[in-house]
């Protein structure tokens, strides 16, 4: 074998590992969404913080929490992207995510009880505490997988 491919071919081999990895992760999680909405049944357990939406008003804010990413947006402002460490801390009642990116620290509890947005007075199963760079925001949550079988507001 020629000097220097050997790091290369175990590069491409992890690289592709970790891709197949990512995908089953992704097939496992589409199949339990499409079975939660085809039965209309909504996750227990630890297994409900796999996949969030949070929101906030005043000021706006949102976090789209998925198996391979997050998602902040604020109003006027770039999303910001990183990737989704998992809870730091989950039970049946609360999860909690940690983000300590440089530009942007932050943490995100969700804990189950009711909560009503208060712009568009949408109810919710799920209350959302965000704790971003020293200031405390509150809003509302809901796993993916509750949004479809919610009834329309």
């Amino acid at each position: 074998m020629k000097p220097g491919l050997r790091p290369l071919l175990l590069a491409t081999l992890l690289a592709l590992a970790g891709q197949i990895g990512t995908q089953a992760r992704a097939d496992e999680a589409n199949a339990k969404q499409e079975d939660m909405r085809t039965t209309g049944t909504v996750p227990s357990g630890p297994d409900i913080w796999g996949e969030v939406n949070a929101l906030g008003t005043g000021p706006f804010w949102s976090l789209r929490i998925r198996d391979g990413q997050i998602t902040f947006s604020r109003a006027g402002k770039n999303n910001i992207i990183t990737v989704n460490p998992g809870p730091t801390a989950a039970t049946e009642g609360s999860a909690t995510w940690s983000i300590p990116l440089p530009s942007l620290r932050f943490t995100l509890t969700v804990t189950r009880e009711n909560c009503v947005d208060g712009a568009s007075d949408r109810r919710y199963d799920l209350a959302a505490k965000l704790v971003l760079q020293g200031k405390t925001y509150y809003g509302c949550a809901a796993s993916l997988a509750a949004i479809p079988a919610e009834p329309a507001p």
